[in-house]
C-alpha cells in the first residue's frame, strides 16, 4: 500500500481516537461534577447545629466537597475545621447515592443545581459572608445578572412596580421575592418593560410545590430569567423559610432598594442582612425621615436616601457597574 492510501486511514483513526478521548473526558468531568454536587448536598444535610453558610464556607475553602469528606482539611481555619469534622462524620455512603438521585430527578424536570463549587454560582452572592451551599434554579442565571438590584417592600406596590420598570429599561436585572403581592408586581412590571428578573422562592423549587396563585408569573420568570430556591426541592412554605429568603434576595443583588417598611418588619430584615454582608442600601427620603429604624440601621453608613426613583436608578447603574462581581473567581 502506498502513502496515498494509508495516510487517510491513519488520519481517520486519529480523529476517531481524539473524539472518543474528548467525549470520555467530558463524561468523566460531568461525573466528577455530579459527585462533587452530591457531596455538597450530603454535607449540607448533615448540618444541624449551625446555619448552612458554615458548611458553604468550609466547602469553598477546601475547594472540594469530596476532599472534605475524605478528611483533607488542611488550610481550614480552626472554626471551619471543627465544623467540617462534625458534619463529615455524620455523612453516610447512601447519602451520596440519594443526593445523586435527587440531582438527576430534578434535572429531568428542568431544574438545575448550582453549588458553591460551580463556576455558575452567582458572584454577587459568593462575596457575602452568608452565601448558601447550593441553589436550585429553574430557568437560567445570565452573566449580565451581576448587574442587579433587589427591590423589597411591604405594601406600596405602585412604587415598587415603577422602580422595577425604570430599572429594567436601564438594562438592570431585578431581584425580588415571588411570594408576596408586592414582589409579584415587581416581576410583572419588569417583564412588561422587557427586563429580566430573578424570583426568590420561600419554598422548594419542585413544581408540585408551586402555588396556583402565582403559577403564571412564576412560569414567565423562569422563561425570561430564573426561579431560585435555597431550600430542599420538596420544602413547603413556613414562617421560617419566608424569613430566610432575605439571604438570597440580598445576596443575588449588587444593591438593595427598599420601597417602604415598618419597624421589625419584612424590609428591616433585608436591610439588616444587606448591611451585614456589605451590600449598599437605597431608600426614599420619605422612608428615611418617617421611620427611625432606617436612620438607626444606617448610623454607620451603608444607606443612601434618594430623592426619587430616577435619582436612585442613576446611582444604581453607576454602582453596579463599579462594584458587582460577574463570577465567583
Amino acid at each position: 500500500m502506498n502513502a496515498h492510501t494509508t495516510h487517510p486511514v491513519a488520519a481517520n483513526v486519529g480523529v476517531s481516537a481524539y473524539v472518543h478521548s474528548e467525549t470520555t473526558f467530558e463524561m468523566v468531568m460531568s461525573m466528577t461534577m455530579i459527585d462533587e454536587q452530591a457531596a455538597v448536598l450530603a454535607l449540607t444535610k448533615a448540618t444541624h447545629d449551625k446555619p448552612w453558610h458554615y458548611t458553604a464556607r468550609a466547602v469553598a475553602a477546601t475547594g472540594s466537597a469530596l476532599k472534605l469528606l475524605d478528611g483533607e482539611l488542611d488550610g481550614l481555619q480552626d472554626n471551619d475545621k471543627a465544623h467540617a469534622v462534625v458534619i463529615r462524620g455524620m455523612v453516610r455512603h447512601d447519602d451520596l447515592d440519594r443526593a445523586r438521585e435527587l440531582i438527576a430527578s430534578m434535572s429531568s424536570r428542568g431544574v438545575r443545581l448550582v453549588t458553591v463549587l460551580d463556576e455558575a454560582y452567582p458572584g454577587n452572592m459568593f462575596w457575602t459572608n452568608n452565601y448558601q451551599p447550593f441553589l436550585w434554579i429553574r430557568g437560567h442565571i445570565a452573566l449580565e445578572d451581576h448587574r442587579s438590584v433587589a427591590i423589597v417592600g411591604e405594601y406600596d406596590r405602585e412604587h415598587a412596580a415603577t422602580a422595577a420598570r425604570i430599572l429594567s429599561e436601564a438594562g438592570l436585572t431585578v431581584v425580588a421575592p415571588l411570594y408576596t403581592e408586592l414582589g409579584v408586581a415587581v416581576h410583572e412590571n419588569a417583564a412588561t418593560a422587557g427586563g429580566r428578573t430573578l424570583g426568590v422562592l420561600d419554598r422548594g423549587i419542585d413544581q408540585s410545590q408551586q402555588p396556583g396563585r402565582y403559577a403564571t408569573i412564576a412560569q414567565q420568570v423562569a422563561e425570561r430569567g430564573a426561579l431560585i430556591s435555597q431550600f430542599w426541592p420538596a420544602t413547603i412554605t413556613t414562617g421560617r423559610t419566608a424569613a430566610l429568603t432575605y439571604i438570597v434576595t440580598c445576596g443575588l443583588a449588587a444593591t438593595v432598594y427598599v420601597v417602604d417598611g415598618r419597624h421589625n418588619g419584612f424590609s428591616q430584615r433585608h436591610v439588616t442582612n444587606a448591611l451585614k454582608t456589605g451590600k449598599p442600601v437605597f431608600v426614599p427620603q420619605q422612608l428615611h425621615q418617617e421611620q427611625p429604624w432606617v436612620a438607626q440601621a444606617g448610623s454607620r453608613g451603608g444607606i443612601t436616601a434618594v430623592q426619587d426613583i430616577d435619582d436612585f436608578c442613576k446611582q444604581a447603574v453607576n454602582l453596579v457597574d463599579m462594584d458587582s462581581q460577574p463570577t465567583m473567581f
